[in-house]
């Protein structure tokens, strides 16, 4: 396990759709997958990955966005080639964190804006690595960690983070990426940065597309718990405890395989089909499961139940329902071969709205989690994350979207309400959602409440 790899650490380099640049921080945890931070690739139009040390290049390449979620604030770029100077490359791993009166020591490596320079080359960023701890009780409503550092050498500009471009930077604790860096709140000092952590993305992402690509990161879910590795090599172990050892591991081998089961994912929706991943269980044997619903009763007949895999493993599926009772089920199966069972696995059962809104400030502008865009064109008929963040921000100016509320689809509430923002901005009353009109909602300050 070894944890952050400075190479592997790589400059985000943004060109978007209107111009503007952005940059951040990634790393690569696999040969071709960079991970960073959706917020920084989001409108990007080009996007580049680079690499370097002692002034000269290690790797850089063009990337593109392979997955984005903005809820969770991650994003999966594919290199379009992979740096061979760098020679083999492992998979990085991925931890939990244990919620508890403690601490957690951490590190990152990025590239923010306080460490702009300039030499006869033009200007750039050096790297800045971040070194500090986490309690690990903060954060717990909003379910973010906050990684205490040194605070920044210099402020260069009071209307702009000196973080910004750390977002994006992997976290590490103990060999593992704990989350991403994802933003600075002043207020809270300029030693504090937020990050969102990994043990909760799988949780939080709404369809098979996210899981799959989480997985392709190497994010697979039970994450470990991130611990401390035994180094003291000092130790005198008697003989007698060698002894014991070797009588442990003797037994310990002729064990069969631990029965594993976990159900993956959560159901959030009707057409959802929950998977599993499971090992241990006697190839082409037979088994039988127990399904406990949220309110204690025990289901019959659920799940698929038949012959186990020649790798082990079930054909075990949950179909999602509209239904399912809301809540935690319970599920635990039997190898008829073996007799043996497995412990009792656990999955959730909770319908959600496909769009949320969750506003943030940047730069005098208000967003709403769901779409960065300054300019896309929308008119009636229009759907997707554009129109539900559109839809977001006319909420945030108390217009009403009657019962389907914030559904991504631009029908005739949210024709009136634009065409009433347009009407009080002065703007053409056209109901069609361009430029001005996007300004307008993430600029105008809603009004007053009596």
């Amino acid at each position: 396990m070894r944890g952050l790899q400075a190479e592997r650490v790589a400059e985000i380099i943004v060109v978007r759709h209107d111009g503007t640049g952005r940059r951040g921080s990634g790393y690569l945890v696999r040969a071709d997958t960079v991970l960073t931070a959706a917020h920084v690739v989001a409108g990007a139009q080009q996007i580049r990955v680079r690499s370097e040390k002692d002034g000269s290049v290690l790797w850089d390449g063009e990337a593109e966005v392979a997955w984005s979620d903005g809820n969770i604030d991650v994003a999966i770029l594919a290199l379009n080639t992979t740096p061979k100077a760098l020679g083999r490359i492992r998979p990085a791993v991925f931890g939990a964190v244990r919620e508890g009166d403690a601490g957690l020591r951490c590190s990152a490596l990025g590239f923010p804006l306080f460490k702009r320079r300039q030499d006869a080359r033009g200007v750039y960023r050096d790297s800045f690595h971040a070194r500090g701890g986490i309690a690990l009780l903060t954060g717990r409503r909003e379910g973010v960690l906050e990684l205490r550092v040194q605070e920044p050498e210099r402020d260069p500009d009071p209307w702009r983070s000196p973080w910004e471009g750390m977002s994006g930077a992997a976290v590490w604790a103990h060999g593992r990426i704990i989350g991403l860096i994802t933003a600075h709140h002043r207020p809270e000092g300029l030693g504090s940065l937020t990050i969102r952590r990994a043990d909760r993305w799988a949780d939080q992402v709404e369809d098979e597309a996210s899981l799959a690509a989480l997985d392709r990161a190497g994010l697979r879910p039970p994450l470990p718990f991130v611990a401390p590795v035994w180094r003291n090599r000092k130790v005198l172990i008697g003989s007698s405890v060698v002894c014991v050892t070797a009588a442990a591991t003797a037994w310990w081998m002729g064990r069969p395989d631990p029965l594993h089961l976990e159900i993956v994912g959560t159901c959030t929706r009707a057409d959802q089909r929950l998977i599993n991943r499971s090992s241990g269980f006697t190839p082409g044997g037979g088994y039988t499961d127990e399904v406990i619903a949220p309110d204690g009763s025990t289901l019959q007949n659920v799940f698929t139940t038949g012959t186990v895999n020649s790798d082990g493993s079930l054909k075990l599926a949950w179909p999602c329902s509209s239904t399912d009772l809301r809540g935690t089920y319970r599920v635990r199966v039997t190898d008829q071969a073996t007799g043996r069972r497995t412990g009792w696995s656990t999955f959730d059962v909770r319908y959600v709205p496909p769009y949320r809104c969750r506003f943030r400030q940047h730069d005098g502008l208000w967003y709403a989690g769901n779409s960065d865009t300054q300019d896309a064109l929308l008119a009636p008929g229009s759907h997707g994350r554009e129109v539900a963040e559109a839809q977001c921000l006319l909420q945030r100016l108390g217009y009403e979207l009657g019962t389907a509320g914030v559904d991504g689809r631009y029908g005739a509430n949210t024709d009136r309400a634009i065409v009433s923002l347009q009407t009080k901005g002065g703007l053409p009353p056209d109901g069609k959602l361009g430029a001005k009109t996007w300004h307008a909602l993430r600029t105008v300050v809603p009004p007053t409440k009596r």
